[in-house]
């Protein structure tokens, strides 16, 4: 019997202050309108709009399909600001993930550049099976996809991530998981003025359970 888990439709405000808004924002939603429009597209700037917040800026970007934190700016000067820490490097990102196989190493490096780009992501295993594992992901660079690019090239690409080589469903004591999206999650954020959290989204809380029962 398969099993489908949906995504948690609504976002969550984390933070908010006069410069900045921290978001838990769900799977499927795009952080600013596509570059074609369809009727049933969720978006978070106009979310955001929709709860009189105004215009907002996006500092930073998740996957359609990935969910948790995200920094929003409220001004252009704050914007401005938060771009700096980030191609600075003075914040520090940290993803929750599950994927297949499990390493034979707790901790592993992965040092491959990504368009021509140095890229550096750190993995670590939290939990595991004989077939599958839930992890740690800090990216000590910021490349479009890296995370996921970085566990395939681990060896463990993350699950429900097609593109990147994932398996898509797992038969575990007779039931066939599915996976819809690919099992990734931002789940803190450290930044100058402050560390924001998103609780592991409750489509793969429910997955992770399904898989460590």
């Amino acid at each position: 019997m398969g099993v489908t888990l949906l995504p948690v439709e609504i976002p969550d405000i984390l933070f908010e202050n006069d410069d900045f808004i921290a978001l838990n924002k769900p799977a499927g939603w795009l952080s600013i309108p596509a570059r074609d429009p369809q009727p049933k597209d969720r978006v978070l700037t106009e979310w955001l709009r929709s709860k009189n917040e105004g215009e907002t800026w996006v500092v930073h970007r998740l996957d359609r399909f990935t969910s948790g934190v995200m920094l929003f700016a409220k001004t252009k000067k704050s914007h401005q600001e938060a771009s700096l820490w980030f191609q600075n490097r003075k914040i520090k990102k940290t993803y929750q993930f599950l994927a297949a196989p499990p390493p034979k190493s707790p901790a592993i490096q992965i040092r491959k550049p990504i368009d021509d780009k140095p890229s550096q992501t750190l993995f670590e295993v939290i939990e595991k099976t004989e077939t599958v594992f839930f992890g740690k992901a800090t990216p000590l660079t910021g490349r479009f996809h890296q995370i996921r690019e970085h566990a395939q090239v681990a060896g463990f690409p993350i699950l429900g991530d097609q593109k990147f080589g994932g398996l898509t469903a797992i038969v575990n004591r007779d039931q066939t998981i599915v996976f819809p999206r690919f099992c990734l999650h931002a789940f803190e954020l450290q930044l100058p003025f402050g560390t924001f959290q998103a609780p592991l989204a409750l489509d793969l809380i429910e997955l992770k359970k399904k898989l460590f029962s």
